[in-house]
């Protein structure tokens, strides 16, 4: 028979013996950190769900956007589902402040729904636990040896539920949509921050880093190119290899202003001719004209009423699954948030960006401390209902001064 063992047999962490700098004595310096202490009531609940999201074709994996766009559909449609007093981590898990229905819906997206033109899923939603911030408590204060995992996920999500949806999104970190330094090719440089929870002795602590990445500018297609090849106009576009072209358009993502849609296409390549030379099969589906040979010249005067202005240079590719889908550059914008690597960066502009990055210690304390009264920050705006659940967890107190 195994001896049970005894009490002085128990292993817990190595205690500081000033508590973590809670106790003031003479000598000790004051260093400012990153880190904020975030207040919160202990009788707060956080309620997590496990979601499910099927679509008719249940072997087809759904991205991440397709998941967004159900969950957003089904919280817009039924008031049971009070979106500002949930956050959702994109994928399987919902935290809310309060109640849900649970069980199985179906969401249906109608013909004029564009993006998700007649596609239905199911939408299933199971209550998981109820997460007791008590329980954190109780580790802050040492009550308890265990970890609250599930708690410090929850409030996580909530926390970045705000930026996600006015930042761009990139990994865990979040970048402000305007681009405040300009490399001057089409590519400018954005600041951001990423930021986690950390139960210390102290409490509970937030802490935020800055950032900086280079981004594509959200402009024209045609525009992004005379920037980056530093052309005076698109006729120059001769004078460049079609290569170099495709090089650096492949893979990036557009959208389109000859008609009425939020849709992203991603640029497959260009097409072998120019868009004047460029002709297809036209069948009309609802049977008022006979299949013919038509140009795509005419094809977007007669459809959409939009004259092409640039038709001697070819037309962007966004077809899919080896579909071609001719597309005029004239009409494709970029979309905002693509990254531009940084060893594509010209000499000049790398050296900038690793200087901006390496600021002194006055001006990151700046940056942070702005980032984090942000509105677009993790503290920023939320649905007074929610925020009253949560308003000691999404207060920040701005305090950098602990004691190591």
């Amino acid at each position: 028979m195994t001896p049970k063992p005894s009490s002085s047999d128990k292993k817990e962490p190595v205690k500081r013996p000033d508590k973590g700098g809670n106790i003031k004595v003479k000598g000790v310096i004051n260093l400012s950190v990153n880190h904020f202490r975030v207040s919160f009531s202990t009788e707060s609940v956080i309620r997590h769900y496990d979601v499910d999201i099927k679509g008719e074709n249940s072997s087809k994996k759904i991205s991440r956007f397709e998941l967004a766009m159900v969950k957003e559909k089904l919280f817009k449609d039924n008031n049971d589902f009070p979106n500002a007093m949930t956050a959702y981590d994109g994928q399987k898990n919902i935290f809310s402040a309060v109640e849900l229905p649970t069980g199985s819906f179906k969401v249906d997206f109608s013909e004029t729904e564009e993006i998700m033109r007649g596609r239905s899923y199911t939408f299933i939603i199971k209550q998981v636990k109820e997460l007791k911030l008590l329980d954190l408590q109780a580790y802050i204060d040492g009550r308890s040896t265990f970890i609250p995992r599930d708690v410090l996920q929850g409030m996580d999500v909530v926390m970045k539920e705000h930026p996600s949806k006015r930042m761009i999104t990139v990994g865990k970190r979040f970048f402000s949509t305007r681009l405040e330094i300009d490399f001057g090719y089409g590519v400018g440089a954005a600041k951001g921050f990423h930021h986690t929870l950390k139960p210390t002795v102290q409490g509970l602590s937030l802490c935020l880093n800055s950032s900086l990445l280079a981004f594509r500018k959200a402009i024209s297609v045609i525009e992004y190119l005379k920037l980056y090849f530093g052309w005076r106009n698109i006729r120059q576009f001769k004078n460049c290899r079609p290569d170099d072209v495709v090089q650096e358009l492949i893979g990036l993502k557009v959208t389109v202003d000859h008609r009425k849609t939020k849709q992203k296409f991603i640029i497959m390549g260009l097409s072998k001719d120019d868009t004047k030379d460029i002709k297809f099969d036209f069948i009309d589906h609802a049977g008022n004209q006979p299949p013919r040979k038509i140009s795509i010249v005419e094809y977007f005067k007669e459809k959409y009423g939009r004259d092409i202005d640039h038709k001697d240079i070819p037309c962007l590719n966004l077809g899919k699954k080896g579909r071609e889908n001719f597309v005029p550059m004239e009409f494709c914008n970029l979309v905002e948030g693509q990254i531009f690597p940084k060893e594509k960066l010209y000499r000049d502009s790398a050296a900038w960006l690793k200087e901006l990055s390496l600021v002194t210690p006055q001006q990151r304390l700046e940056n942070i401390n702005k980032m984090i009264k942000s509105s677009d920050g993790p503290r920023g705006y939320v649905d007074k209902r929610f925020l009253y659940l949560f308003f000691s967890l999404m207060t920040l107190i701005l305090s950098f001064y602990v004691y190591l």
